[in-house]
């Protein structure tokens, strides 16, 4: 089953389980197994009695979510790690090598585990990004024994491609966990807002689809959700819907959701790189089912942010 969450006592505690999104299968309560590449917004039952709360009421509780959103280095010496948010280093022709090596990636037909930060995909040995970075030696070829999430495929683009090395890597992305593969409380919540932040340091826009409107450019990080609900990066081409191609590491759109009883996720193996496009993964996510149950609430819109990355 899906994630358990604390007793809701309060309209504010519900709308802000409502903006979070679930992403794994975990049986240890209030801990978030997931990511920016999310499965599931939790509590939906909390739905219908927001819907029929005071209107009023609830945009007040909406509003003082939002302003109350913390800079990620209130959290320094809270949660470990970096909290501090690193200046920014141009690279010349950044985004379009990482677009390049997504698009090598994608021509050989690499395969590689989609693994999102469930601790019993790193107890597993699954996470192998990550490990990586808390190791010393050459970055491994991808393979089907070589798990990361989305966010981590666009920089393990980046390090092949030279943009990024190891120590930038590090400070970057790496999550500092318990010996066991935990975290404590709320710190893969606060993560993911930092890594949101991040990911488009500065110049980040907002693509609506509107005729003439904004859109990304060959090598731009375009994300759903200001906490990265999932990362991609744009190809510069259009796809045949008319919304942005992109270079995207997940199981969709080609593939369902999916439970492995081997690793007791979503955890699969995939495609390292999908070409997709903006449009069709929001309608995928949108379709996602979970015991019948629609995953993203279809009346909530994601909000599709992009701009060049950290690099």
């Amino acid at each position: 089953m899906l994630v358990s969450v604390v007793e809701i006592n309060s309209a504010a505690a519900m709308v802000q389980v409502l903006r979070r999104v679930g992403a794994s299968v975990d049986d240890v309560a209030r801990i978030l197994s997931r990511d920016t590449e999310a499965i599931a917004r939790r509590m939906r039952s909390t739905k219908g009695v927001l819907e029929n709360a005071d209107s009023d009421v609830a945009s007040a509780v909406r509003s003082t979510v939002a302003d109350h959103r913390k800079a990620s280095s209130h959290y320094s010496g809270i949660y470990p790690g970096r909290w501090h948010q690193l200046s920014v280093r141009r690279v010349e022709n950044g985004p379009a090598r990482v677009a390049d090596e997504l698009e090598r990636i994608y021509r050989a037909g690499d395969r590689s585990r989609w693994a999102n930060y469930d601790p019993k995909l790193f107890q597993q040995g699954h996470r192998s990004l990550e490990m990586w970075l808390k190791t010393e030696g050459p970055l491994a070829p991808l393979s089907e024994h070589y798990g990361l999430n989305c966010w981590e495929m666009v920089t393990y683009a980046a390090t092949r491609a030279g943009v990024l090395d190891k120590p930038r890597l590090r400070e970057l992305i790496e999550l500092r966990r318990r010996p066991d593969g935990t975290w404590n409380g709320d710190h893969l919540d606060m993560w993911l807002q930092r890594m949101g932040d991040w990911l488009i340091p500065e110049g980040r826009r907002t693509y609506t689809g509107a005729p003439g409107g904004p859109v990304p450019e060959r090598g731009d990080i375009v994300m759903w959700n200001a906490n990265a609900e999932h990362v991609t990066v744009a190809t510069g081409r259009t796809g045949a819907d008319g919304s942005p191609e992109l270079y995207s590491s997940w199981y969709l759109p080609k593939h369902p959701l999916t439970w492995d009883e081997v690793t007791k996720s979503f955890s699969q193996v995939t495609d390292s790189v999908q070409i997709t496009t903006v449009d069709e993964l929001t309608k995928g996510m949108y379709a996602l089912r979970y015991k019948g149950e629609p995953c993203y609430d279809p009346t909530v819109p994601f909000e599709i942010i992009f701009g060049r990355g950290p690099w």
